[in-house]
């Protein structure tokens, strides 16, 4: 890597052609990384010379270290999202193309160093054109670039061209923002996207090409039938197969079997069953802890019969649901047979269970599995729903309750913060127990997005002076029992997009990518020299792209989710203020004008209003305070109108 003086400033706010380096080399193509480089360079000089006159532009080109490939063509980009001085961040690499290092000198010129680049870094205006004040900046840089680029993200082998078949193409950009984080690392991996979704679904329009290689249309009913109807899709495609994945729950036991019935690599349909099912999962991990009932009749039966009366609070929720639909708390006959009722109603056929409400800290966590080994984890703070701390229950102090305001039964989602603030030892325990059950269960690669409790816990959330946060147990809590873990559900799949997001922004890995490599692990191949290649460079990115940003790069982020309050016509929200907004690095409102919504008290359900990745601007303690600390100044900022 070389530092690029900075380049001197216009005369005057008048950008004229004489002011910029032009392209003169006869070798240079208009799409050439040379040609993007400089193009890069020309924006940057002529923007900061519109808008700020006479100033100096500060650009750092980077040049490999190393000949190789690169992981992801935009790995410079990625591991820079959190790089406060930097105005634009670009990389002028290609999938598969192997990049070189050169000789440089104090007598090279621009375009010999733009044609060795793999990126460059724009620094936001510095004011005026004290040269002083650009060099610090640029040392800070250059400190920044070695601790955020120094892992082999540069390898010698390509990851091979792979065709991949993508189960539901997700939600139009537009309506969400999850397909572009999982469009865009297959695009960076060099990837080929053939997507399997319903007829008329937006990626089989010819103007989507750019984000996927082929749209194959199938009914995607959920039925007995739908892995050989996946097959049978596939069967006319426009060329070879190699691997079939999904990033939806509902959809992971079918695709699952479709790849098996294909020879592709898959993890265990039997476990995605037991996942996919709660009984399942509860039995697996713990078969004297939870009753199952079909429905009211079933259960009043089954109560008659029990030879210790039931221990309240309860968990009542659907054996098969989603995003915490139809989970409710409860305290008393009255209130469980009310919930079983409504859960009876709203999920004909699904079986209902009934398990101990545990107390304790609930967390997020995500586990990456590659052949077998635990490459990367991260847990992450679910902090109290409104079902845990609802007027039913009184596990939480009347400071929490009056703390958070929310629906008081719904168990949506309100906040996730990460790092954790748990005790070393116990997200030592969290890791080893839940990994221990994943690879019980038969899985060997993959993401996985695990919920559970940490029972007994040494901390407690509580209100501090800052607000609501986890805090070390009150001296009168019975503590004296070591703490255990308290799995609530397994999902063999990346965790919501947000999450996603927010942990790219705090440690540098991305989960989308990461699933669809796993989904790329050899599955009874041959051993000839070719795979056997394929094999190492695989296995060898996978390994790059685990590797996180380091400490001093972290920055805590806080997942602010806003449930739906109240019933009615959704009118609108308006914008946050600038001051909090800045902090906020991804964000959407869910809801269209004039959707009519209905009453989530009586429904039981409270969709999403809207979400916030908050992003601190400090690492550690500090930063995970100001992460806690911004969004919840951004959850009591937004305002959304319903009539």
């Amino acid at each position: 890597m070389a530092v690029l003086a900075p380049l001197p400033h216009a005369s005057n706010g008048n950008v004229t052609d004489e002011h910029i380096p032009q392209d003169t080399a006869p070798t240079q193509t208009e799409n050439s990384e040379t040609g993007t480089a400089l193009r890069f360079v020309q924006d940057a000089i002529k923007k900061s010379a519109e808008n700020h006159g006479p100033s100096i532009t500060a650009i750092k080109v980077l040049l490999p270290a190393t000949s190789g490939y690169v992981v992801r063509n935009d790995i410079i980009q990625r591991r820079f999202l959190t790089y406060q001085l930097a105005e634009n961040v670009a990389d002028f690499t290609t999938v598969g193309k192997k990049i070189y290092t050169s000789d440089y000198s104090t007598e090279t010129t621009l375009l010999q160093l733009l044609d060795a680049a793999v990126g460059a870094i724009h620094l936001k205006y510095l004011p005026g054109v004290e040269r002083r004040l650009v060099e610090y900046a640029m040392t800070s840089l250059e400190d920044e670039v070695k601790a955020r680029l120094s892992f082999s993200w540069i390898v010698d082998r390509p990851l091979p061209r792979k065709r991949l078949a993508l189960v539901d193409g997700k939600a139009y950009p537009a309506v969400s923002t999850a397909p572009l984080g999982i469009y865009r690392a297959a695009r960076a991996l060099g990837i080929e996207l053939v997507v399997v979704d319903h007829d008329g679904h937006w990626t089989e329009n010819p103007s989507a090409k750019e984000w996927r290689d082929e749209f194959i249309a199938c009914d995607m009913t959920v039925d007995d039938d739908l892995p050989d109807r996946i097959v049978h899709a596939l069967s006319k495609s426009k060329g070879p197969i190699h691997c079939i994945t999904t990033y939806s729950d509902k959809l992971l036991p079918a695709t699952a079997r479709a790849a098996r019935k294909m020879g592709l690599h898959t993890s265990p349909p039997e476990a995605m069953d037991i996942c996919h099912d709660k009984r399942k999962t509860r039995e697996f991990t713990s078969s004297d802890t939870h009753m199952t009932v079909s429905g009211l009749v079933n259960l009043k039966g089954k109560i008659d019969f029990l030879t210790a009366p039931l221990r309240y609070p309860l968990i009542v929720k659907p054996a098969i649901g989603y995003c915490s639909d139809g989970v409710a708390k409860v305290s008393s006959q009255t209130d469980l047979f009310s919930a079983v009722q409504r859960i009876e109603e709203r999920f004909p056929g699904i079986e209902i269970m009934i398990e101990p409400y545990i107390l304790g800290p609930e967390v997020d966590a995500n586990f990456f599995l590659f052949n077998g080994e635990l490459l990367w984890s991260e847990i992450n703070d679910d902090f109290p729903s409104s079902g845990d701390i609802s007027r039913t229950g009184n596990e939480y102090n009347g400071q929490v309750r009056d703390a958070i305001p929310s629906p008081s039964n719904s168990f949506a989602e309100l906040s996730t913060i990460m790092p954790s603030l748990l005790p070393e030892e116990e997200i030592s325990l969290l890791t080893s127990s839940l990994t221990e059950t994943l690879l019980k269960l038969g899985f060997k690669n993959g993401l996985f997005h695990l919920e559970a409790r940490v029972k007994d816990s040494k901390m407690e959330y509580s209100v501090t002076n800052k607000g609501v946060e986890l805090v070390h147990a009150r001296k009168d809590l019975d503590v004296t029992l070591d703490p255990s873990v308290f799995l609530i559900e397994i999902n063999p799949r990346v965790p919501g997009h947000q999450e996603v997001f927010a942990v790219e922004y705090t440690y540098g890995i991305d989960y989308f990518a990461l699933h669809m490599l796993a989904a790329l692990s050899p599955h009874n191949a041959p051993a000839s020299q070719s795979e056997d290649e394929d094999n190492i460079a695989l296995k060898t990115i996978v390994r790059s792209l685990c590797e996180p940003l380091p400490p001093q790069c972290q920055y805590p982020s806080h997942v602010v989710f806003i449930p739906l309050d109240r019933g009615g016509t959704f009118v609108g929200a308006k914008p946050l203020p600038e001051e909090l907004a800045q902090y906020v690095v991804e964000s959407q409102v869910f809801l269209e004008k004039g959707e009519v919504l209905k009453d989530p008290e009586k429904e039981g359900k409270w969709p999403f209003v809207a979400y916030f990745v908050v992003v601190a601007r400090l690492p550690g303690a500090e930063g995970r305070a100001q992460a806690r600390m911004m969004g919840e100044l951004v959850r009591g900022a937004f305002e959304y109108v319903v009539d």
